[in-house]
């Protein structure tokens, strides 16, 4: 039975969209990232993503001016010129952002006046007016779609969607290896050459939780069948994963020896995570595997939140998360009114509110960090529980004293 979903209607506090360059760029090595937008959408980029003077990040922004309101378009042919010159890429993504969004300025037909035979531009719309940040992962993914060659019809290889780094996507791809089962690549790769074939036989197989339009599109367009599984958090939704996905090619694994032995080298941090009592607060579109692999791991999760919640591509983590409270896009004063009420362990909340939170006392974590972590798979599993831990830790070392009842005592005179 999957969990009952309450709908809030609240407003949404995700981070910017643009945000998902911050690893795009790095996974896709040929690109280049154009944001057409203000100078606030330069200074998150600059000062969000941390990058050094000196570093040459693969993106960029062209600012809008007040005197750009009058044009009917925007003028980028000469700093296409001067990214292809400074950069060389394959492929160049134009994000759209808030302002010229509002200001009505036709992205695709943009897109198009730029691209050059050689030199494909492709429109990404990105902004925080539609998306939370990590769907922006998913719009540059549709944008690649029509650039995946067309599989053969006998080709029943698979295809591993959603952006992960260079060694977890080496673990996976061992991984396959060892279980038998035929890869034909990753969606994104590092390089635009290198997008894999996509056909009615191929079989997607969903990294991300985040990917639920594009995964749709597959389905539709190239009629490829999605993978309906636990996606490959912990060593419970690893082992789901892994043997869905072998079935699915009429291979028969039984990974519960490998899940038990995960399980066991989690110990340390499962000592500390047995009996925490966890909030969600929404965000990222990730709260729902990582809520699972919390409740398996021994907490009880009080409420687990997200944004937007899609029935038929979560429909295996909604079962897994049955007797959980469930909230798609929940209204953040309640939420908190419930955590003065609760108190609540561990709040996992996003960049804008985890620091009032923890000015009221209580101990949370950002969220956003895991859009950024290797967190996937069997060598993931570790990384996935220290986020969780490290906090808990932290506050009790930071804070020896909250529980001494001479110490509160001294703070109340």
């Amino acid at each position: 039975m999957a969990a009952t979903i309450l709908k809030e209607d609240g407003a949404y506090h995700s981070f910017c969209g643009l945000t998902c360059i911050g690893w795009l760029y790095q996974k896709i090595k040929d690109s280049f990232f154009l944001v057409l937008g203000t100078h606030t959408c330069a200074h998150l980029l600059q000062n969000v993503l941390g990058v050094m003077v000196f570093a040459r990040p693969r993106f960029g922004v062209a600012l809008i001016e007040e005197a750009d309101l009058s044009k009917p378009q925007p003028d980028l042919a000469a700093l296409i010129d001067e990214i292809v010159a400074d950069h060389h890429p394959s492929v160049i993504f134009l994000l759209s952002s808030c302002t010229p969004e509002v200001m009505k300025v036709e992205f695709e037909g943009l897109a198009r006046s730029l691209s050059r035979p050689d030199l494909p531009v492709l429109f990404v719309p990105a902004s925080g007016l539609e998306y939370t940040f990590s769907q922006a992962e998913d719009s540059v993914l549709q944008a690649l779609l029509p650039f995946c060659p067309m599989a053969a019809p006998d080709d029943r290889r698979v295809v591993f969607l959603g952006s992960v780094n260079d060694a977890i996507a080496d673990d996976f791809r061992v991984e396959a290896t060892r279980l038998g089962i035929p890869v034909a690549g990753f969606l994104p790769d590092n390089h635009f050459s290198a997008l894999p074939p996509i056909g009615p036989a191929t079989i997607v197989a969903p990294l991300q939780p985040y990917l639920a339009k594009v995964a749709g599109r597959l389905a539709r367009e190239r009629g490829a069948t999605v993978l309906s599984s636990l996606f490959p958090f912990g060593p419970d939704g690893t082992r789901a994963f892994w043997e869905d996905l072998a079935a699915a090619l009429g291979i028969a694994v039984d990974l519960r020896e490998r899940e038990r032995q995960a399980w066991e080298r989690l110990e340390p941090h499962l000592a500390i995570l047995r009996g925490k009592r966890v909030l969600f607060t929404a965000d990222n579109l990730m709260e729902l595997p990582l809520a699972r692999f919390l409740k398996n791991a021994g907490c009880t999760v009080l409420e687990c939140s997200s944004p937007y919640i899609n029935r038929k591509f979560h429909a295996r983590e909604l079962a897994a998360l049955d007797g959980v409270r469930i909230v798609e896009q929940p209204d953040f004063d309640r939420q908190v009114h419930d955590i003065d009420l609760l108190q609540p362990d561990l709040v996992i909340s996003n960049l804008a509110t985890t620091n009032p939170l923890v000015g009221r006392g209580v101990v949370a974590k950002w969220s956003t960090e895991f859009s950024f972590m290797p967190i996937h798979g069997w060598s993931g599993a570790a990384t996935l529980a220290g986020m969780f831990t490290r906090p808990l830790q932290r506050h009790r070392r930071l804070d020896p004293l909250a529980h001494d009842p001479v110490w509160l005592a001294g703070m109340m005179s």
